[in-house]
């Protein structure tokens, strides 16, 4: 069987990482990640990130970053860019972490089909499967770090926590989607099956932006793995 060249596309949260264990998991050669970026913020549109601490994620998992400036026009920017990395790394598909928002998809397929490539959903569910995908993450072996989260359903101590059981039964209390696809929260992965170090992060704060309580990444180094 031939091996698939993708791109994920990639906002350094639990979903894209997710998606990236299936294709791998699946035999498919992911060539590199692609991330829509301000570089005038010096941050990533999808969770706020510092481009730095972006960065090193995926040099932690060993696979090629591709950062697209929005420079203000988002979705020509993207098919822009995925032009030029379908050329680059010579891929025919591109993958993204959208669970059930139909409107979501199909917008990755728009933007994905005017580039010439063949959009994957290996992350898409019936939305009362998302309790059973909170699981299965829970499971992996990856940890999570809650980076955003909406003001209007939590207070700002949740920021930092790692995504764990104790935070799911504090989603279901809230009646909330437990894997945060309507946004209320989002992570950023700092360690798993795929890392080749682990990520710490010493040095941010809380801060409250656009009704986000979210964490402002100032440092962050890397660490051997912990032994299980």
């Amino acid at each position: 069987m031939n091996k698939h060249r993708v791109a994920v596309s990639w906002s350094g949260g639990k979903d894209c990482c997710l998606a990236l264990e299936r294709l791998i998991k699946n035999n498919d050669e992911v060539v590199c990640l692609i991330s829509m970026v301000s570089k005038k913020d010096e941050r990533n549109h999808a969770h706020g990130t510092p481009l730095a601490s972006l960065q090193m994620q995926a040099d932690a998992l060993g696979i090629p970053l591709v950062m697209v400036d929005s420079a203000g026009k988002y979705e020509e920017s993207m098919i822009a860019g995925l032009k030029l990395i379908k050329e680059q790394f010579n891929l025919t598909k591109i993958a993204f972490g959208t669970l059930y928002v139909e409107e979501d998809r199909q917008w990755n397929e728009y933007v994905a089909l005017q580039a010439g490539l063949q959009p994957l959903f290996p992350m898409w569910i019936d939305k009362k499967a998302s309790s059973n995908l909170l699981d299965e993450w829970l499971a992996s072996g990856y940890d999570a770090i809650i980076c955003r989260a909406l003001e209007n359903i939590f207070d700002s101590s949740i920021v930092g926590k790692s995504l764990n059981k104790d935070l799911k039964e504090i989603f279901f209390s809230k009646e909330i989607c437990l894997m945060g696809e309507g946004g209320e929260y989002h992570t950023f992965v700092v360690d798993g099956p795929l890392f080749k170090e682990r990520l710490e992060i010493v040095d941010a704060d809380t801060i409250l932006n656009s009704g986000l309580w979210s964490l402002n990444i100032k440092k962050v180094q890397t660490a051997k793995k912990r032994l299980l």
